[in-house]
């Protein structure tokens, strides 16, 4: 009798802890099935990317066309928020293209993928139209993932341009780091690439993973009770702020550009021309705006180590100086640390002139005569 009693009383428990989980293990599928797969994001960025299933190809979720109204990654859901419609394609995949041709590849971080722009104001888009060649976007990932990557192999770029934040610089993997991983993704990638019911079943699992509603309640939280401070002078937003402009040692950039030479004879060894493409720090361009205003001296050292060697480098450095500094034009938004479509085509610009000279005087850039639209000269 005192054994039914238990028995009972264990059913009622589980019943109870059943009723109670509930609401937790039905949530994530209303999310995935029944609301908008936007609702509770503000950039396609979180919207799309792989959060959990990393035997995925690429970081995002394959064959995408989405539009939303997005705002910077620094204030969202703020007053200061500045709110922008943009519009993402994404490839078979799972990188930010219209397709998958790669005469010229871009390797590098969330300013290739184009964060707080539309897809036609990327830098391979924008790249495409001066060179009037095939330009992939390969971001984010590294050289290492490109080396393993299977498609690559069979079908090579005449180019590689790996570019990078100067904040992520120092921590650019040298050839071989991480390479087992790389290879592991290709393998698990290109079987789900291959196959619509596996993608579409490890993007339904991914999303039910990302708990949308809880990671926005989370984040409104600590804005109303203040958890979560913003790094703010003269009204522009920056993620890092003083410490983004501290000086780093000598052998700290002997060992970076140890890296990046390696990078260029790992594709010299397979016929691939190399270019190193860095991006300044908002908080470099514009370190005026900063307490101590101390300018950096990261970037121009560096380069300087690359011209050693004979490694090919785009200085982007000088130009964005004095558009910002002599000319006052914007180059990244008030309330994001990416740069903005301008600075997407100043750089655009430069780079193709050194593909040009690069690949020989064979591809034309047809934009040469103007630095960049909307009147900037």
């Amino acid at each position: 009798m005192r054994k039914i009693v238990k028995d009972k009383g264990v059913k009622r428990l589980l019943r109870k802890l059943a009723l109670l989980a509930l609401p937790f293990i039905v949530w994530p599928l209303v999310e995935v099935f029944l609301l908008p797969m936007n609702f509770f994001t503000f950039r396609i960025w979180e919207t799309i990317s792989v959060n959990t299933m990393r035997v995925m190809p690429g970081p995002f979720y394959p064959n995408v066309h989405m539009k939303m109204v997005e705002e910077g990654e620094l204030a969202p859901r703020t007053p200061y928020a500045q709110k922008r419609l943009v519009e993402w394609y994404t490839d078979p995949y799972g990188y930010r293209n219209r397709d998958t041709k790669s005469e010229v590849l871009l390797i590098g971080d969330s300013n290739i993928t184009g964060a707080k722009l539309s897809q036609e104001e990327t830098l391979a888009e924008v790249l495409e139209e001066h060179l009037n060649m095939d330009v992939y976007s390969f971001a984010p990932a590294t050289m290492n993932r490109f080396l393993a990557t299977g498609r690559f192999q069979k079908t090579p770029p005449r180019m590689v341009i790996v570019s990078s934040i100067e904040r992520r610089i120092p921590g650019l993997p040298a050839i071989g780091a991480n390479g087992f991983n790389s290879e592991l993704r290709d393998f698990t990638g290109s079987l789900i690439a291959n196959s619509p019911v596996l993608t579409s079943m490890t993007v339904t699992l991914d999303r039910i993973t990302k708990l949308g509603l809880y990671h926005r309640t989370m984040a409104n939280l600590q804005r109303y009770f203040g958890e979560k401070s913003y790094i703010s002078y003269n009204n522009e937003f920056f993620i890092e702020g003083e410490i983004a402009n501290q000086d780093l040692s000598e052998a700290e950039i002997e060992r970076i550009a140890d890296v990046l030479e390696g990078y260029k004879e790992a594709l010299a060894e397979r016929g691939i021309h190399f270019m190193f493409l860095p991006i300044p720090n908002k908080e470099n361009i514009y370190y005026q705006l900063l307490p101590s205003q101390k300018k950096p001296n990261f970037l121009p050292r560096l380069m300087a180590k690359l011209r050693e060697r004979n490694v090919d480098y785009v200085n982007t450095q000088t130009t964005f100086e004095e558009l910002y500094q002599k000319k006052q034009v914007p180059l990244y938004p008030a309330d994001d640390a990416h740069w903005n479509e301008v600075a997407v085509k100043v750089a655009a610009n430069l780079v193709a002139r050194h593909v040009t000279v690069a690949l020989g005087g064979e591809v034309q850039n047809q934009n040469d005569k103007h630095l960049v639209k909307h009147n900037i000269n």
